[in-house]
């Protein structure tokens, strides 16, 4: 389950590996990425008042661009034929675009960075030797990679995937800008104290029969409901329906079904209330309806101790949180000097020698670059601040850990 309460910053790293050779003579930076993302680079932005390098600035828009490619190549976004995300399809039931979607992920990146590099500045932290040697690795690596199999320049290389600005230096300056926000989030998270009342969670078994209000008929709720209630009135434990909801997943009954510690902030408000309720006791079972999933059949375990992914996750979501009002606040401003364009349609590349399956393995390897430094890239599944509602469960698994019986 994720939270869209505000956009959360992910930390997920993907490591540098070899790209297979890729001919580049015919490519250049205007083709590589379709005809939907020039648009969208080129905007000057400052920070507080001062003045980001433009290279940088496209640099965050294209990093953006392409971890949205890679969802939209899952599944997760709606892709174009040549397998880009496609800006121009609609985003959410307010007319916005995946172009809106898009740009204000971009500029969250972007922001970050800039916010947490400020941060490490006033708390007087510099990059170390074991910082700089990092930096100079990733670009090592990105030289032997892929300019090196590919018989050019790195700085070729450099110019190909960020634009005819970028060259080993303007590079090795944005990774340095990154390594000391990383270095500022790496403080935070390692000293952040999780409360002691947070410790221990509600610990929830659950079966999900899907019904969403947006979509699914009276007819489709009625009859998630009665599934609900059915596995209920076969379970006389939660052990029971730990096995009814694995085999109701396995055959496809119901969407989703498993147990996982409940955070605060993090599911969707129905499903939080129950697992927080004042009056639950462990064993108890219940059907709940939420208006974004449909029916769950849920068993509370008892509390259970916070594990050390938990308590980082918990830690990132505090640093969110603290960083959301003091931009809210007026303490931080990003700003550019011009409105965005409404998405162009997608149009398929006329010249398939410059766009075809090989342009996509050069997008996606962009996603080596900087990515063992940079630990704050905003896009894994989260949502868009308050324009989506908060997602139920998308993994599910069982906890190994124990219930603890002390009442919250």
């Amino acid at each position: 389950m994720l939270s869209s309460a505000a956009t959360v910053l992910a930390d997920e790293t993907v490591p540098s590996t070899a790209q297979p050779t890729i001919d580049v003579s015919k490519l250049s930076f205007d083709t590589v990425y379709g005809n939907q993302l020039p648009q969208y680079l080129g905007h000057e932005y400052t920070f507080n008042g001062e003045k980001i390098p433009l290279v940088e600035s496209n640099y965050y828009f294209i990093m953006t661009f392409v971890q949205l490619c890679q969802y939209a190549s899952y599944g997760y976004f709606p892709a174009t034929a040549d397998g880009y995300i496609d800006l121009s399809a609609t985003f959410g039931n307010n007319g916005e675009t995946y172009a809106n979607y898009f740009v204000e992920q971009s500029e969250l990146y972007l922001q970050r960075i800039c916010i947490y590099k400020a941060r490490a500045i006033e708390a007087g932290l510099k990059l170390d030797d074991e910082d700089k040697k990092a930096v100079d690795n990733e670009i090592s690596q990105r030289n032997q990679q892929q300019a090196v199999p590919a018989g050019v320049t790195l700085d070729k290389i450099l110019k190909l995937y960020f634009g005819p600005d970028c060259d080993e230096k303007a590079y090795r300056a944005i990774l340095e800008n990154a390594a000391l926000a990383s270095k500022y989030q790496q403080k935070y998270l390692a000293e952040y104290k999780v409360p002691e009342d947070q410790k221990n969670i509600p610990n929830i078994t659950y079966a999900l029969f899907s019904a969403p209000a947006a979509s699914a008929s009276a007819d489709d709720k009625k009859k998630a409901e009665a599934s609900a209630r059915e596995m209920l009135g076969k379970c006389k434990s939660i052990d029971d329906l730990k096995k009814l909801g694995a085999d109701a997943k396995s055959s496809g009954v119901c969407r989703d079904a498993g147990t996982l510690p409940v955070q605060k902030g993090k599911m969707v408000p129905a499903f939080e209330k129950w697992a927080y309720g004042a009056e639950r006791k462990e064993g108890e079972m219940d059907v709940i309806y939420s208006d974004e999933y449909g029916y769950f059949c849920v068993g509370y375990n008892g509390l259970v101790e916070l594990d050390d992914s938990e308590k980082k996750d918990m830690a990132s979501n505090a640093l969110n949180a603290e960083i959301d009002a003091a931009v809210k606040a007026g303490q931080y401003t990003l700003k550019t000097n011009k409105a965005f364009p409404s998405p162009k349609p997608y149009a398929p590349a006329t010249d398939k020698s410059s766009n075809t399956g090989n342009v996509l393995l050069i997008v996606f390897a962009c996603i080596g670059g900087a990515a063992i430094i940079i630990i704050v890239i905003v896009l894994v599944m989260n949502t868009v601040k308050a324009r989506k509602p908060k997602k139920a469960v998308v993994k599910s698994g069982s906890s190994k850990k124990k219930s603890n019986k002390k009442r919250r």
